[in-house]
């Protein structure tokens, strides 16, 4: 078709690819394997390990990166995993954390979109035509249309119990029974359960449909566990958990759901039960203190593959008999390729509140958008760091998502600047490393000092095998580095630009440029973009349906797929319900061309570029079918084989022309345009204190309200103390007492601030500098050709989009702007913000901090260019160096739209790949602050 959209990937494709590989098969090999059978294989390490460590951090070459963790008093053996010695088939009962973690480990983890070949040779998941990556595996013959959210859901575990299958070896088995049940946030032990409703299309051999209670319904509520799993003591019940410390509630329940199954059934039986409790990416000592409180002990303790006896030693554990045998293992699955270019460790996935599980969360009326308590998912990171004042939890992870990326960072060949090329785990350092705010400056710190210990530890590796081979007359393995790498969850997959793999020459590596540079932004550095209404397509559907967590939507399938009066009356004539509308669960991601084209169109534009595609499809289809024109037998195999292809768009386009006309009817509201004039005239420093009450007064949404209050307070310096005790009692008057607690954690978090103070409110503040030295507002921007990022919001860019275009200039005339940077409050380096180098080999912050800063990122770009148009024979190169912009506390869809723009300018000197924490906007921002 030749309108078809472009399917070209981005510049580090290989590295999306590689991560969606290694969590898919981190996840398969931990759910295969049985902790009760370890192996004493000699082909792998054997050391020696005690729990505390094991909950601290991961082997060598991670275990160095994590001090925190005390000894515990008791020594282990430490065994690899492996299939059950016995032929029985093993079931187990999958319970998740929350409902936002199973939907991430569901659609972004079990669903693949690359090809994987397994050892056995079996190659699952496909690719299409043009070689690029797709959402759908191996699905039904109904794979064009669109399925509800259960039928989604189904089809994916029943692939999972297939691969499960086929990738078991000595005569064991492994299925899973049961996947569909989620913690109550309660904290009491109990489970949510959806409905039941059951499906016709059960997995051929299975005896029991792992999915039969369907998808979550609108009115979950807390009941009892299952009889016949919970009296079936064959069955292992798995727990899987959001670990590193941002979920202990559902840590709690977990523990005391297993307690109540215990304590309920098994003095009936003497068979033992096995308990998993899987923490993604890793459990900490806390953690792992916890469940024993609550009676969990650490019977065994599996880290990055390796089991840790801790009660028993390794020949007793086969022969535990009676009670119960608890597992704790950690599993390195942190970051999630969203998109090509967006790569989120989705720590949104907290339990939140009771009241977010409560209401009708898949809901596509307008008016009940922003309203009552937590519809959507809760972000972590802020809350953890800010509310919580956990901010090492927050750090650490971010730190060590790094590292996993400068391991995988080696597709050009580059590295830090300066020195020799070391280790080979030194050849993707990123060279240039920035960072703004309190949060960002602690991460590089703790990144820098996760690279020295692990210098220590290759270094301290390396002599004790050096000995071994003088001893022993062998020979040192170049290969272990690589090896321990894949082990701890890296998976290393050929960049385009090596072909193979490892060391191409400097030719290859000018194909393929690796990361070059590194932003780390602190979210608290701008807490005004989250506040306000986006306007781009991607940004409003989130606005309107809320986009879930792991990057889909769910929709009322009649939004989608309209039924006339006719289809109406027929189904009223055979019985059905026609009041019952159930939802389908769209992707929102790369794996849709058409989508990936129109996601960061503006609201005016986007309605009539997906009206000019209807129309190129239908003249492409029309074109050939014309019967005027002769057509050879080529041509006809040709059309055929493209059929395919344009059902898929054809029903793509249909699905986004429907949502389209759904969010562009909510931007017409009276309410919505009044909404975007409030927040332009606060983003111009006016007080809108009368809008701020009649809206209450109007009954205005509570998230909604507070969005419009925090934005207020942020640009303006605060709000006056006499307006804001007026406006708190009439909060408390309208929406509840509880919402007492709800502006206290935001006055806590910096998004609300009562300003005792006599002088007038245009007096100048810290937004209104930063407004005048980065140039927020462009009201001249045209949102169908536009040539600034502000026509994301129709004249406004976001602050950290204007700040990564300064760092291309070095902050040049900037130094009023940046001391308006929020003070790091005793965190890192001290300052608020940094500007270094990373070299080879690996020294400390402070170190690097009295070096000379290098040149700006603009002229680093022109330098590297240059470099490679040298390397290639003077030939002029495409493809730019890449910036991986790190966002610490999330982003929004907004500034994702914001930096895409400034990627694809042909002036901007960098493709930008974006990292974060989570997705936000400012409902979910400030739901997880109130939680």
């Amino acid at each position: 078709m030749s309108a078809a959209p472009s399917t070209t990937r981005g510049p580090l494709a290989h590295i999306v690819d590689a991560l969606r590989i290694d969590n898919h098969q981190l996840l398969v090999e931990t759910l295969r394997c049985d902790p009760r059978y370890p192996s004493n294989d000699e082909g792998h390490h054997n050391t020696v390990m005690n729990a505390g460590d094991a909950a601290a951090g991961d082997h060598h070459p991670r275990s160095a990166m994590d001090d925190a963790a005390p000894n515990n008093t008791h020594s282990s053996a430490s065994h690899h995993f492996t299939n059950s010695a016995t032929t029985a088939t093993s079931r187990q009962r999958l319970i998740f954390g929350s409902d936002n973690l199973r939907r991430t480990i569901l659609h972004q983890v079990i669903a693949r979109r690359v090809s994987v070949t397994f050892d056995e040779g079996e190659t699952s998941s496909t690719t299409n035509k043009n070689n690029t990556t797709t959402a759908d595996t191996k699905k039904s013959k109904k794979k064009n249309q669109n399925k509800s959210q259960a039928e989604e859901e189904q089809e994916l575990m029943n692939e999972l119990n297939e691969e499960l299958v086929l990738s078991s070896t000595g005569g064991g088995r492994c299925e899973i029974v049961k996947c569909s049940e989620v913690l109550s946030p309660l904290g009491d032990g109990s489970l949510l359960l959806s409905s039941k409703t059951k499906s016709s299309n059960v997995k051929k051999g299975s005896s029991k449909n792992p999915f039969d209670d369907g998808p979550f319904n609108n009115n979950n509520s807390t009941i009892e566990e299952d009889e016949e799993e919970d009296d079936d003591p064959t069955i292992i019940t798995t727990y899987l958990l959001r670990g590193g410390g941002f979920d202990i509630p559902s840590v709690a329940s977990a523990a005391l759901h297993r307690n109540r199954i215990v304590s309920s059934r098994y003095h009936q039986h003497q068979q033992s039960r096995l308990f998993r409790f899987v923490f993604l990416p890793r459990m900490t000592e806390m953690e792992r203190l916890l469940l024993k409180e609550l009676g969990v002990q650490d019977d065994i303790i599996v880290e990055s593959g390796n089991v840790v006896v801790s009660t028993a030693t390794a020949g007793s554990v086969n022969s535990l008999g009676g009670g119960a045998v608890n597992s704790l293992e950690s599993v390195p699955i942190d970051l999630i390729p969203l998109d090509d270019d967006v790569l989120s460790l989705e720590l949104s996935g907290g339990s939140g509140s009771v009241e977010s599980l409560s209401i009708d969360r898949n809901s596509n009326s307008e008016s009940d958008k922003g309203g009552g308590i937590g519809s959507s998912a809760a972000a972590a990171s802020l809350r953890h760091s800010d509310v919580e004042g956990c901010e090492a939890d927050v750090v650490d992870v971010v730190a060590r998502s790094l590292l996993k990326l400068q391991l995988l960072n080696q597709g050009g060949g580059g590295g830090g600047s300066g020195g020799a090329a070391g280790r080979e785990s030194d050849v993707g350092v990123i060279g240039r490393v920035l960072g703004l705010g309190p949060l960002a400056t602690a991460v590089i710190d703790r990144m820098m000092y996760l690279r020295l210990e692990e210098e220590r530890m290759d270094a301290q590796a390396e002599e004790e095998e050096e000995d071994d081979d003088e001893d022993d007359g062998g020979e040192y393995n170049d290969e272990e580095i690589l090896e321990n790498t894949t082990a701890v969850g890296v998976e290393t997959v050929a960049s385009p630009s090596t072909g193979g793999g490892g060391g191409g020459s400097s030719d290859n590596g000018s194909k393929q440029p690796p990361i070059q540079a590194l932003l780390v932004i602190d979210r608290k550095i701008d807490l005004v973009t989250p506040m306000l209404t986006p306007l781009t397509y991607e940004g409003l559907i989130d606005d309107v349906l809320q986009i879930q967590v792991g990057g889909c939507v769910s929709v009322k399938k009649s939004i989608v797929e309209p039924d006339d009066q006719t289809e109406q009356q027929n189904q009223r004539a055979r019985g059905y319900d026609t009041k019952k509308d159930t939802k389908v669960l769209l992707p929102l991601n790369d794996s849709d061309p058409l989508y990936t084209e129109v996601r960061d169109k503006h609201v005016e534009v986007f309605g009539s570029f997906l009206q000019n595609q209807a129309k190129a499809l239908k003249e492409s289809h029309s074109q050939f079918t014309n019967r005027e024109t002769a057509r050879d037998l080529s041509e006809i195999h040709q059309f055929v084989k493209q059929i395919p292809v344009f059902t898929r768009n054809l029903r793509s386009l249909k699905n986004h022309i429907h949502i389209a006309e759904l969010v562009k009817s909510a931007a017409e509201a009276t309410s919505f345009r009044q909404r975007w004039q409030t927040e332009r005239s606060m983003l111009e420093s006016e007080s809108q204190y009368d809008m701020l009450e009649d809206l209450i007064a109007s009954g205005e949404p509570p998230y909604r309200w507070l969005r419009l209050f925090c934005l207020q307070s942020l640009t303006s310096n605060g709000i006056k103390a006499t307006r804001y005790e007026s406006l708190r009692k009439e909060v408390v008057q309208t929406y509840g007492f509880e919402f007492l607690m709800v502006l206290n954690d935001l006055e806590k978090a910096g998004f609300l601030r009562k300003r005792e103070t006599f002088f007038m409110d245009s007096m100048a503040t810290s937004y209104s500098t930063l407004r005048k030295s980065l140039n927020l507002i462009n009201a001249e921007v045209d949102p169908s050709n536009p040539d600034d990022p502000a026509y994301v919001s129709s004249g406004y860019a976001p602050i950290t989009v204007r700040w990564v275009q300064a760092a291309m200039r070095g902050y040049l005339g900037l130094d009023e702007a940046l001391k308006e940077l929020p003070s790091s409050g005793g965190s890192g380096s001290g300052r608020r913000w940094i500007d270094i180098e990373q070299k080879s080999p690996p020294e400390s912050l402070v170190e690097a901090l009295k070096q000379d800063r290098g040149s700006s990122l603009g002229v680093l770009a022109k330098k590297l260019s240059d470099s490679t148009s040298e390397a290639s024979g003077g030939e002029q190169q495409e493809k730019k160096p890449v910036l991986l912009v790190y966002y610490v506390g999330g982003i929004t869809y907004m500034e994702i739209a914001a930096l895409r723009f400034l990627s694809k300018r042909a002036s901007f000197p960098y493709s930008i790949i974006c990292c974060t924490t989570e997705i936000v906007n400012g409902e979910t921002l400030l739901r997880s602050l109130s939680c």
